[in-house]
C-alpha cells in the first residue's frame, strides 16, 4: 500500500493526473476516451489520468482546484481492469463527492491486483 499519492490538475487543458509511483518506462492503457491508466513494465500501478475532468466529474473547473481527498481503487482480474476514483471537493459550505468509474478488458495481461489508495 502507498502512504501518499500526488496529483496535479491543469485547468488550461482540464486534465488531472494522479501519480502513485514514479517509473521511467510506463505502459499506458486507455480505459475509455477520458480515463487512462499507467502501469510499469512489471505491472505495478503508476498513475491515472482523467481528461476532460470537469465533464467526467460533472463539476466546474474552478472546483477542481479545491480537491481535499482522493480515494483510488484499482482492481485487476484475469479478464478486466476496473478503476473507481472518489474525489472530495470543498465547496462553499460543504464537501461534495465526485466519482469516476472506468473498466476495460485486460488484454495486456496486467497482473491481478486489488489496490486501494487514499491521498489523505
Amino acid at each position: 500500500m502507498v502512504d501518499h499519492i500526488n496529483y496535479s490538475y491543469d485547468s488550461s487543458v482540464d486534465a488531472l493526473y494522479i501519480l502513485v509511483k514514479d517509473y521511467q518506462k510506463v505502459k499506458t492503457i486507455p480505459l475509455n476516451d477520458d480515463v487512462i491508466i499507467d502501469f510499469s513494465e512489471e505491472g505495478k500501478l503508476v498513475g491515472l489520468e482523467i481528461l476532460n475532468t470537469s465533464f467526467v466529474l460533472n463539476t466546474s473547473v474552478e472546483s477542481l482546484n479545491n480537491i481535499t481527498n482522493i480515494d483510488l481503487i484499482v482492481k485487476v482480474t484475469e479478464y478486466q481492469i476496473l478503476v473507481n476514483v472518489i474525489f472530495t471537493v470543498a465547496m462553499h459550505d460543504h464537501d461534495e463527492l465526485k466519482i469516476a468509474n472506468a473498466t476495460v478488458i485486460n488484454q495486456d495481461n496486467i497482473p491481478i491486483m486489488d489496490t486501494k489508495i487514499a491521498s489523505a
